[in-house]
C-alpha cells in the first residue's frame, strides 16, 4: 500500500513543482508517507499532505479532495497556503 499512496504523492508533488512550489516526500520508518509542501514565497506556510485508497488529506484529517483529481487539490493546497498577497 506504501507504494501506492507514495504513487499518489509523487503525482501531487509534480503538479506543485511545476507551479513553482516546494514538495518533497517524507517516508519515515513506521510511518504513513507524506508530502511536505511549502509555499516558496511565504516559506512559513507549509504543512503536510498525505492519500490514502480514495483521497489525499492534510495530516490533521480534513480532506483534500479525491486522488483522481490531483490538479484541483494542488489549487487547494495553495489557495490554503497562500498568503495574504497571493
Amino acid at each position: 500500500m506504501d507504494a501506492t499512496i507514495t504513487a499518489h504523492l509523487e503525482r501531487l508533488a509534480g503538479e506543485l513543482k511545476v507551479r513553482g512550489w516546494h514538495a518533497k516526500i517524507r517516508v519515515e520508518p513506521g510511518r504513513t508517507p507524506c508530502l511536505h509542501v511549502r509555499n516558496p514565497e511565504a516559506p512559513r506556510m507549509n504543512d503536510d499532505v498525505v492519500a490514502d485508497a480514495s483521497a489525499y488529506r492534510w495530516t490533521w484529517g480534513k480532506d483534500i479532495g479525491p486522488l483522481s483529481e490531483t490538479a484541483a487539490v494542488a489549487d487547494r493546497v495553495m489557495y490554503v497556503l497562500r498568503t495574504n498577497g497571493m
